[in-house]
């Protein structure tokens, strides 16, 4: 995920995305809250660059990805305030 903030930072895009799918395909299952966390700052920098062509279809499967695994952690993840899981 570092590797993705220091491409972003020099401006190349393509190999931000690059290397963010790849940690979506590396880690499918990743399941700790912290691993979590980080993908969701990953996210949020991502996000930034919204307008890039290749982001926006980046961040459906992102989103995609972490539905299923907040599946996963149903049970270890406290509820929101309001009653149901982030």
């Amino acid at each position: 995920m570092a590797l993705v903030d220091i491409h972003v930072r020099r401006r190349a895009m393509d190999a931000a995305v690059s290397v963010a799918h790849d940690v979506l395909s590396t880690s499918p299952t990743l399941g700790s809250i912290r691993g979590v966390q980080q993908l969701d700052e990953l996210r949020r920098l991502l996000e930034l660059h919204r307008a890039y062509g290749p982001v926006p279809e980046y961040l459906v499967r992102f989103d995609d990805a972490c539905r299923a695994r907040m599946l996963l952690l149903a049970d270890i993840v406290p509820p929101s305030p309001g009653g149901t899981t982030v």
